[in-house]
């Protein structure tokens, strides 16, 4: 596996600090955790391949212009689930990289429980609950989750391509966010 594609798995670890999951669904928090809205739907994304999800044009858009590779490896944070990955970089204007990971082992009682080494904030996603987890140790990235079904998620981590000056974290939220408004807009076509 890459070093890209490494950093990008390894980073979704980081955010667990002894976290615990919490059985139950969406819109049902852990008393310390936070509440989320139903899903409109579920949208199951068994099979689905990361790398479909962003179009040519939405890849464009968001500056990535580097080559598109998909990777597939245990994610521990995942219940040491075989987790799909699609990174991609982009160079110019700016150095940066993401990741799309669709999660058919984890649901988002994982980053609703309160138990992440992360700020967690509740947004919207194309009309679905979503969080954006910013890491409390990490400046470098920002990552967007999506519940997408029950047990199931869309995991979009935005990262500084290493370029000074670095990209701020504020940034790489508002991109993250923008990547997975993409992901669900195509994902939602899909299915």
């Amino acid at each position: 596996m890459s070093r890209v594609l490494g950093a990008l798995l390894i980073v979704a670890a980081v955010l667990v600090a002894g976290c615990t999951t919490v059985d139950g669904e969406a819109g049902a928090a852990a008393p310390s955790g936070i509440e989320l809205p139903p899903r409109p739907r579920d949208v199951q994304i068994d099979g689905v391949d990361p790398c479909s999800l962003l179009t040519v044009e939405q890849r464009a858009a968001l500056g990535l212009d580097g080559r598109v590779v998909f990777d597939s490896a245990p994610v521990a944070l995942y219940n040491g689930a075989e987790v799909p990955l699609c990174a991609i970089r982009g160079f110019k204007p700016r150095a940066i990289a993401i990741g799309l990971s669709v999660v058919t082992s984890a649901g988002m009682e994982l980053y609703t429980s309160g138990e992440l080494a992360a700020e967690v904030r509740p947004v919207d996603v194309r009309g679905f609950p979503a969080v954006v987890a910013v890491p409390a140790r990490f400046a470098e990235y920002c990552t967007v989750i999506v519940d997408v079904a029950r047990g199931q998620l869309l995991d979009v981590q935005f990262r500084d391509g290493g370029r000074k000056p670095p990209i701020p974290q504020d940034q790489l939220c508002r991109d993250a966010r923008q990547a997975a408004e993409a992901a669900m807009t195509t994902l939602l076509a899909l299915r």
